[in-house]
């Protein structure tokens, strides 16, 4: 079958976003996907990894030179080309169809996307060919959150540095430790003082990937002890206090690479919205 190269115009366009909801839209209509990672910058490793890791498709797990690339009877091939490649001339090297993805406003796009399909990230709006700014797409992991405010960890989740959260919560102030608050952010990271026990515990019922104790000073063994045995939360220490780790830690969005379960089933379910039928015919040539 068909050999689709994924190229983006400019670094952190965008390209492994779109691969990744291709090799989900295409299993999810019947087809078997290969995803494949070119060999030439140093995103490579990282993002053939990362595609080893969808179930849905077929991945060596490293970076492949172009003269790998086979079309694969029965198999749609999906191809990352690394940044600053040709993308046209790759394309012709691998007889493969060509898709090019901007980030919107890119006025230079149109142009370069001539021999190709162009796909727009970062859009206001959805429509087909377009992926909308999305929270979960732009999630910080649990690493990048602990080096940002230089914590130290008590204890590690499940899922340890690799885990992402898709909001950054502050507990309150009062006495009122309120649950009912944490339940509406999943997936977060909530930063408080750690001689507040009643709050952390609140915290804790959700479930967080991250919980943040700001201001330095030795937390409850039994905050430790309930963490240790939830195991879904990462327990970190920050050095200073609470509203200081959070100006650390709210600029650290959008700055992670495409990686992960939670991110990868996110550019799934955009891509029914951004890959409609017409689209995907289009992309395999019929």
């Amino acid at each position: 079958m068909a050999v689709v190269l994924v190229a983006g115009t400019h670094p952190e366009a965008g390209a492994t976003t779109v691969a990744a909801a291709l090799a989900h839209r295409l299993a999810y209509a019947g087809h078997t996907v290969r995803l494949e990672r070119l060999a030439g910058d140093d995103r490579a490793a990282a993002d053939a990894l990362a595609f080893a890791t969808f179930e849905v498709a077929d991945a060596s797990g490293e970076p492949v030179e172009a003269g790998a690339i086979r079309d694969a009877s029965g198999a749609v091939t999906l191809v990352e080309a690394p940044a600053g490649a040709g993308a046209a001339a790759l394309a012709n090297q691998l007889g493969a169809r060509l898709v090019l993805v901007a980030r919107e406003g890119d006025t230079s796009a149109a142009a370069e996307a001539a021999d190709g399909m162009l796909f727009l990230t970062h859009a206001l709006r959805e429509a087909p060919r377009q992926f909308v700014e999305d929270r979960t797409l732009a999630a910080p992991t649990v690493g990048r959150l602990i080096d940002a405010s230089r914590s130290q960890v008590l204890t590690w989740g499940d899922d340890a540095r690799d885990a992402t959260c898709d909001h950054i919560v502050v507990g309150a102030i009062s006495h009122d430790p309120d649950v009912a608050y944490f339940r509406r952010f999943p997936r977060a990271c909530i930063v408080t003082r750690a001689e507040r026990v009643d709050i952390a515990l609140a915290a804790m019922s959700t479930a967080p990937p991250l919980l943040i104790l700001t201001g330095g000073g030795e937390p409850s063994p039994y905050i430790i002890d309930r963490v240790a045995a939830a195991s879904e939360t990462t327990l970190a220490l920050a050095p200073e206090g609470t509203v200081e780790t959070v100006r650390d830690i709210e600029g650290q969005f959008g700055r992670d690479p495409f990686a992960g379960e939670a991110k990868f089933e996110r550019a799934g379910a955009l891509a029914a919205d951004a890959i409609d039928d017409a689209t995907l015919q289009a992309l395999l040539g019929r």
